[in-house]
């Protein structure tokens, strides 16, 4: 359909047109219509595919400017990031309207600023549960002329743990309203919220494919839990994205990554939810500037951020939810761009990510790993690069002298050289990942270790920890046995014992002692 064909008025349809919009999504379609009419609506839909403009229009197109600005319309987001994406839209949406005022509501900004704002009216609030509810506690947001509630991204406003601060909004606007909701999953509590504060909604399911997905090019590494990193900085070093969102599912793990990237001079910053509003709002304003190259996010944190040229995706963890990945890969291959996506999935989630693939029917490359050659080839362009820069630079008088004393010294030109290639070499140096395929033979090396029931020691946490720390493949691991405070455990002999020392990890604080016994033969 054209927007020409919804009945909007002529000042929204103007507004539309110089945004360059023509004709409506899938969501769009379905949504406006009901909307309009008054009818309650359920949206299943993913990022992209313009959810914001389905609920944006038909609130503008029944809100009418009024001396007393009382809200007219009221939508919660999960977050701030989304919900200044949210009034970015609305007032794109009423620029050729006058008398219709958007306000942001959230956390992280002092709240007097905020009561000046409403003190001025606003016709359209747009704000996060936390602050809104407190707003309505202090009494300094009346919601008695309300007409439209939305609530975007309802999924993720439970996950962060708002299901008290909505239910206690639902409660306190009028029971006379037009109700949205926009979820991309249905758990019991969104259900729960249907039922209860609803009336007879339609439900709007759109399919999760993308059109955008057909300009991103998808592929998938497939590498021992341990390498991951290593994996990761040598992908970087080969694609060499001018810019990329690396995606990780805990808060911990983005931490640590955006530290690892910056030991190994990479600008790279984190983005989850412990950290502080102010901190959240630099980090995000210099990434869009181009300032950071690389931003580790958690899935929650990303929203909201929308940068049309970024080139890259990488899925550090496999996303928990379908979902997710197709938010995340979503991100890029905009504005009539092509795009890459990245997975990096560790050798225990094969049968999750073949899942993901035949579930979704997506079309995803699988990567060899990097070899030896393709490393060094990476390297010796990185150590050329860096010399043609250095070498437009003037020589300061001391290396000069020094330069001068070394080859007086005796020592031959072409060695210094060979001599300082090395040096860079070690610096940047990449090791190739040797995936550890199962034995030819039947033949084990026995491994015993001082640790064993009384230590919290299975089987199965053998198993477990082998891969994790080993990189092993269950399938190399034979018999294991585990006594009161010793166990016992054959690994295929093929691989070095000094990978196997690595399983110390998993004493925690108590030493674990890892001796090796004769290799055998399994009859």
């Amino acid at each position: 359909m054209k927007f020409t064909e919804f009945n909007l008025p002529q000042n929204l349809l103007r507004a539309i047109e110089s945004c360059n919009y023509t004709d409506a999504t899938a969501i769009q379609e379905q949504t406006i219509p009901a909307l309009m009419n008054g009818q309650d609506i359920i949206g299943q839909s993913q990022t992209g595919t313009g959810k914001t403009a389905a609920f944006a229009l038909p609130i503008l197109a029944q809100c009418v400017p009024t001396d007393h600005k009382r809200p007219q319309a009221l939508i919660l987001s999960p977050t701030r990031e989304l919900a200044l994406q949210i009034v970015e839209h609305f007032r794109q949406f009423t620029k050729f309207s006058d008398g219709i005022r958007t306000v942001a509501i959230y956390g992280g900004q002092p709240i007097d600023v905020q009561i000046r704002e409403l003190k001025k009216g606003g016709d359209i609030i747009v704000g996060t549960p936390g602050r809104i509810q407190d707003h309505i506690r202090r009494k300094t947001l009346r919601f008695e002329n309300l007409s439209y509630l939305v609530l975007d991204e309802a999924d993720e406003m439970l996950q962060m743990g708002f299901k008290e601060e909505i239910e206690e909004i639902l409660k306190s606007i009028p029971e006379a309203r037009t109700t949205a909701l926009f979820s991309a999953t249905m758990p019991k509590a969104i259900l729960d919220i249907t039922e209860n504060y609803m009336k007879n909604p339609q439900h709007i399911s759109i399919s999760p494919k993308m059109k955008t997905l057909d300009a991103i090019e998808q592929m998938v590494y497939e590498v021992p839990q341990p390498y991951k990193v290593d994996l990761l900085l040598q992908l970087i070093a080969l694609y060499q994205p001018s810019q990329a969102m690396i995606f990780c599912n805990t808060k911990k793990m983005v931490d640590d990554l955006a530290e690892t990237l910056q030991k190994n001079h990479l600008d790279a910053a984190a983005i989850h939810g412990d950290m502080k509003q102010e901190m959240r709002t630099v980090v995000m304003n210099k990434f869009k500037k181009q300032t950071i190259r690389f931003l580790i996010a958690t899935d929650v944190a990303a929203r909201g951020i929308d940068v049309d040229s970024m080139e890259m995706v990488i899925n550090y963890d496999l996303p928990q939810d379908d979902e997710y990945y197709i938010h995340r890969i979503g991100r890029t291959g905009r504005a009539g761009s092509k795009g890459q996506a990245i997975t990096i999935v560790s050798n225990n989630q094969r049968r999750a990510w073949d899942n993901l693939v035949r579930f979704n029917k997506l079309t995803a490359k699988v990567m060899e790993l990097p070899t030896q050659e393709e490393l060094d080839h990476i390297q010796l362009n990185q150590i050329k690069k860096v010399l043609e820069q250095q070498s437009d630079k003037m020589i300061p008088d001391t290396i000069e002298q020094i330069f001068k004393m070394i080859t007086e010294s005796g020592m031959d030109k072409d060695h210094l050289l060979k001599v300082l290639l090395m040096q860079q070499v070690s610096k940047n140096s990449f090791s190739e990942i040797k995936t550890i395929k199962k034995p030819t033979s039947r033949q084990y090396r026995s491994y015993s270790l001082n640790i064993g029931e009384r230590q919290g020691v299975s089987a199965a946490k053998i198993l477990r920890n082998t891969e994790m720390y080993c990189g092993i493949d269950p399938g190399l691991v034979g018999k294991i046995k585990v006594s009161r405070n010793s166990t016992l455990v054959e690994v295929a002999s093929h691989i070095d014992p000094k990978v196997i020392q690595r399983l110390k990890k998993m004493g925690g604080n108590q030493k674990v002692v890892i001796e090796t016994l004769e290799a055998r033969d399994r009859r």
